[in-house]
């Protein structure tokens, strides 16, 4: 690759769509290339590389419209288990499974790794936002009397309105039913709960075997505890839940140990808390995700009396070692 072009894709001054095109093929062309270029969006996020933040920020809305048109190829495939690496463009990597059940439904994976967000539209038009650390699987096309599709981990649906076929959510502890409507879903496997915000519409709660659990107004939060197996309605701040998918993140009155976690998530990193008292520090505010994460830690560095250091590792998240800074 030419470095003369590669450094100006990173400073987002490729106009041209045949040579970004070019730029992404190299890095998808061979093992080596991505752990190169993993490399180099460790060292730009280290640094605060803001072209490069950018650069991820205006193409959102080119980025899904090259998802859509690879997709459909993968779809195409004459449905084995391949997995594939469909695309990386930006800050952005998902990949495609495309398979077939025995009842020759054609089904579509979407995997969006820590560090990454993603959208996509659903054949009746539903619009899917993706969250860090997420998998949904729905089909290529809807068929039946319902819309199902499953999910593991955070998204975002704003759902076609079809009455007479509804539109159903399953994660492994609980499903979402609607008929159309826009709410928010948190299943992450690692959490010890289930959060479903309601936007706009009517949802309502079921087990995973379709007994009635409860049911949602505009503006609630339900949150199901996994390991008492109870669920608890209330009024629900819904930019709290929603933020994620217009790129900040909202926190009210939370512990460090859990904004933490989702630093992890959104930014591919670990974060190791080498003083233990401090993650009980509390704090209410909003991050933009376009700010590198050195500044976040600054902020706390300076309004919390809180330290960090990085260790960079090649091909793997940054470490971040959090501890009280020393007086």
């Amino acid at each position: 690759m030419n470095k003369e072009k590669l450094h100006k894709f990173t400073l987002n001054k490729l106009s041209k769509e045949s040579e970004i095109e070019e730029v992404l093929n190299w890095i998808e062309s061979s093992e080596e290339n991505k752990q190169e270029f993993e490399t180099l969006k460790n060292l730009w996020a280290i640094a605060g590389f803001a072209n490069y933040e950018d650069y991820a920020g205006k193409k959102s809305c080119k980025t899904q419209k090259l998802v859509k048109n690879r997709v459909i190829p993968m779809v195409l495939l004459k449905y084995a288990a391949i997995f594939v690496l469909a695309f990386f463009i930006g800050s952005i990597s998902v990949y495609f499974l495309g398979y077939k059940e025995s009842n020759e439904l054609a089904w579509n994976e979407i995997i969006i790794p820590d560090g990454e967000s993603a959208e996509v539209y659903l054949s009746d038009n539903t619009h899917v936002w993706l969250n860090s650390n997420s998998k949904l699987t729905y089909p290529q096309k809807f068929e039946g009397k319902t819309r199902d599709v499953k999910l593991s981990g955070e998204a975002y649906f704003d759902v076609s309105h079809n009455p007479e076929n509804p539109f159903f959510v399953q994660t492994p502890e609980l499903t979402v039913a609607v008929k159309g409507t826009s709410f928010n879903v948190q299943a992450y496997n690692s959490d010890d709960e289930v959060n479903v915000t309601l936007i706009k519409g009517k949802v309502s709660l079921q087990s995973p075997k379709g007994k009635f659990v409860s049911e949602l107004s505009p503006g609630e939060n339900a949150k199901f505890d996994l390991t008492k197996k109870t669920i608890s309605l209330s009024k629900a701040d819904t930019e709290f839940y929603t933020s994620w998918k217009d790129g900040y993140l909202v926190f009210r009155n939370e512990t460090l140990e859990d904004i933490v976690r989702k630093f992890e998530r959104w930014y591919n990193i670990t974060v190791i808390f080498d003083d233990e008292e401090i993650k009980r520090i509390k704090f209410t505010g909003t991050i933009m995700k376009n700010k590198p994460i050195d500044q976040i830690f600054n902020i706390l560095r300076y309004t919390a009396g809180i330290d960090y250091s990085f260790e960079i590792i090649n091909h793997k998240p940054s470490i971040i070692h959090l501890k009280k800074k020393p007086m």
